[in-house]
């Protein structure tokens, strides 16, 4: 009877399955008969997840399943927040001393007066003899909000403690902002999160208050991000009612978005750097630049992502990204797979990204030298470089290259001196950036010296110093 019974219920749940009338139903009732007929037990939730995810990844290289995990690290990421919990300090040992190289001025240690320069003699009462090698950084570590007592020696100054609490630091979108020259400024927007628009605006006002008259804008390495961001940036070189993009697909009616505000740089020259790694939401605002004729374009071809995404959340946390729509350019010019072109293409060197070059980098040699210097030196730097006027005068990180050597010996990579002709020159560069961001214990300093062996960016310079170059160019007389 039992038997009868049960080839009754697989027979009407045939005739179920027979009929569907709509590719949707024929979906849902596979995944029924699956999870509830299959002849061993399926772990209903591992494989409705890795199903969905299989589904998205036919789409497009965009659409993707997030779980739960991967949604609250997009969130973090697109709302300015760092990798992890922290306090905001980077140290170095020197023999069996531990000392503090870099200090974040939005983290709770800068707030509690940790400097660059300072000796940890304890973390938590436990002497740092007894924590050496990557132990002390994994005592730093710990969860939101809870605290770790440091014990403290600055020079002739008497030992103190401070309590410093671990918390979430606010990562700013832009990555540098800086004077040129006495008229020129310089803005590096790194990507598009919830702030970019408020630290865009106090960047940018910095530099009109210093004198400011023509903007270097780099969105070189510029990954993208939301949407909203950039059509705001924009909107503050953008007059009048201008349009910004325009989005459109299949399911969605073309919308556009306009500028609608009055800017704060709607006047004077701009030019925005651009490169292959220029996606997404930074190709909007290069787009819309371009084809407003508001700034000339220097660099290389865009990378050509012009899709958008859509955040569709489950309650469990994960989340459906699916791709709803194309964007374009206020003349029409699809972002998907061309790209924006620039006005000035400049391909930048790189002869100096050798293996033995890259092998430093990833071993992090630079950064050991260049700290175990400033550590050994700091005074003697502070007072022969006052300022880093005269550091980025007189400064000459020539001295390192041996130490470079040396330490890349000691971390077992095989010395080429082919190699290490090609990259000499940039290396010098970088030592020189890593001991100004040490030294003077700010970030931007490092990306202000890079900069001058970047070749776009010295291009962008000439251009937006000559204003007959950059009206021909504008007008498209130049390509």
């Amino acid at each position: 009877m039992k038997i009868i019974l049960l080839w009754i219920s697989l027979s009407m749940y045939c005739c179920l399955l027979k009929a569907q009338s709509t590719p949707e139903e024929k979906l849902v009732q596979t995944l029924h008969a699956i999870t509830d007929l299959y002849v061993d037990s399926i772990p209903k939730e591992i494989f409705v997840n890795s199903t969905i995810a299989k589904m998205m990844q036919k789409l497009d290289p965009y659409s993707e399943y997030l779980s739960p995990e991967q949604m609250q690290r997009n969130e973090e990421v697109l709302g300015g927040m760092t990798f992890s919990v922290g306090i905001g300090m980077e140290g170095t040992w020197i023999g069996n001393c531990f000392y503090v190289s870099f200090v974040e001025k939005e983290g709770n240690a800068w707030k509690q007066g940790i400097r660059a320069g300072d000796k940890i003699l304890s973390v938590d009462g436990k002497a740092v003899d007894q924590l050496q090698g990557s132990l002390i950084f994994r005592s730093l570590k710990g969860e939101e909000g809870s605290g770790v007592t440091l014990k403290i020696k600055r020079r002739e100054q008497p030992v103190f403690e401070r309590r410093v609490i671990r918390t979430h630091i606010p990562r700013s979108s832009v990555r540098a902002a800086y004077m040129m020259d006495s008229k020129t400024g310089y803005i590096s927007i790194s990507m598009f999160s919830k702030n970019t628009l408020d630290d865009f605006r106090r960047s940018l006002l910095s530099l009109l208050q210093q004198g400011m008259k023509d903007l270097v804008l780099d969105i070189q390495k510029n990954e993208g991000g939301l949407f909203d961001e950039a059509v705001a940036v924009a909107d503050e070189f953008l007059a009048g009612k201008e349009p910004i993009v325009y989005a459109e697909g299949v399911h969605m009616k073309r919308k556009t978005f306009f500028a609608g505000i009055k800017g704060s740089f709607e006047q004077g020259r701009l030019v925005v750097l651009v490169s292959e790694q220029t996606k997404s939401a930074a190709e909007i605002l290069a787009g819309a630049l371009q084809d407003r004729r508001r700034a000339v374009l220097v660099g290389n071809h865009t990378f050509g992502k012009g899709l958008i995404q859509d955040t569709f959340s489950f309650k469990d946390g994960s989340a459906l990204r699916l791709t709803v729509a194309r964007y374009f350019t206020p003349n029409g010019r699809s972002i998907q797979g061309k790209g924006v072109i620039p006005d000035v293409l400049v391909h930048n060197d790189t002869v100096y990204f050798t293996k033995w070059y890259n092998l430093l980098v990833y071993c992090g040699v630079q950064k050991k030298v260049t700290r175990d210097y400033v550590m050994e030196h700091r005074l003697e730097l502070l007072k022969k470089y006052r300022n880093i006027g005269l550091f980025l005068k007189s400064f000459m990180p020539d001295s390192l290259l041996q130490s470079v050597c040396q330490v890349s010996k000691e971390a077992n990579i095989v010395f080429s001196e082919e190699e290490y002709e090609k990259s000499k020159s940039f290396l010098l560069v970088q030592l020189k950036a890593l001991v100004a961001r040490e030294l003077f214990n700010e970030n931007q300093y490092y990306y202000q010296i890079l900069n001058s062996a970047n070749s776009s960016v010295q291009k962008a310079y000439e251009i937006v110093k000559s204003l007959d170059d950059y009206q021909m160019i504008l007008k498209g007389s130049l390509k």
